[in-house]
């Protein structure tokens, strides 16, 4: 995902070169995120990871409500680098999802969001944001703000909907 939002900010901006310790740590960050958690980390995840997981997309879906206005207003270079901060929001979200799940133990095809299961609603995520990285290589700011405001934020709505829910069934249990 960052791959062509960046090249789209260097598309737009030349000038712009990430420096190579960036990109390297950009490919570790890739090698590394599916390495096995140890058990330290597994008990980190399961007590702390659907709270951080909501604290990510929250503070995301705020960031996103302000990247659509700015593609709305056609200043594409600021929208553009706005996004990008969203989409590293995104990322942090999905990996304290990825972990979570793997530390409780979850079974996404079993929980139940107001768009289906879990399951369903992580891969209508992934095809929405497949969605608007293609608007972008087309440079289609308009259709990015529509996907953000009417698909994305409601998927993300869906999520943390099924997060406190299970949040709360979980505390209900201790």
């Amino acid at each position: 995902m960052k791959e062509i939002l960046l090249e789209q900010e260097l598309n737009q901006n030349p000038t712009l070169n990430p420096p190579l310790g960036e990109l390297n740590s950009i490919s570790e960050t890739i090698t590394t995120a599916n390495a096995p958690l140890t058990r330290t980390d597994m008990s980190f995840w399961a007590e702390s990871g659907l709270d951080i997981a909501l604290t990510s997309v929250e503070r995301v879906m705020s960031s996103l409500i302000r990247s659509a206005e700015l593609f709305r207003e056609e200043d594409s270079s600021v929208a553009n680098r706005f996004f990008l901060q969203c989409i590293e929001g995104l990322q942090r979200f999905m990996e304290a999802i990825r972990l979570t799940k793997s530390a409780m133990q979850l079974d996404f095809s079993k929980i139940s969001t107001d768009l289906g299961s879990l399951c369903e609603t992580e891969k209508s995520l992934l095809f929405i944001l497949k969605g608007m990285f293609q608007n972008q290589e087309r440079k289609e700011y308009e259709e990015i703000a529509d996907k953000i405001e009417y698909e994305l934020l409601t998927n993300l709505s869906a999520w943390t909907n099924a997060l406190k829910t299970l949040r709360n069934s979980l505390v209900g249990r201790n």
